[in-house]
């Protein structure tokens, strides 16, 4: 009976990590007004559930200047990628939900899911 309990959990533990390597990074320098701390609560919040990691990113930080080129970032930002595959995506529509929070969030769940598709 054990045994099957863990092949379980391992089974669940698995297909919970399958998707680890895809990050959702909210990208930000040091000045930050309301609007950008709403931006990057609401993303980590929307994504909570969601078989990927966030995280805050500074950059202004000199070892996080290079996400400045890499993603060709110009404002505080929303992206997308995966470790394994290379791939990445800014959710360049962020701007256009800061106003509705429901709104926020479904388009980065949505982006996020359909992004994971892609993935596999």
């Amino acid at each position: 009976m054990r045994k099957i309990i863990f092949s379980l959990l391992g089974i669940c533990l698995f297909s919970s990590i399958a998707h680890a390597e895809t990050n959702v990074s909210y990208f930000h320098n040091s000045v930050r007004c309301a609007t950008c701390r709403k931006m990057e609560t609401w993303s980590s919040e929307a994504v909570k559930n969601l078989p990927v990691m966030f995280e805050s990113v500074n950059t202004d930080e000199p070892e996080n200047k290079h996400f400045l080129t890499d993603y060709g970032l110009y404002s505080k930002s929303v992206v997308i990628s995966d470790s394994q595959s290379g791939k990445w995506k800014n959710l360049d529509k962020v701007w256009n939900y800061v106003g509705n929070e429901q709104e926020f969030k479904m388009y980065i769940q949505s982006e996020v899911q359909n992004f994971l598709k892609d993935v596999k």
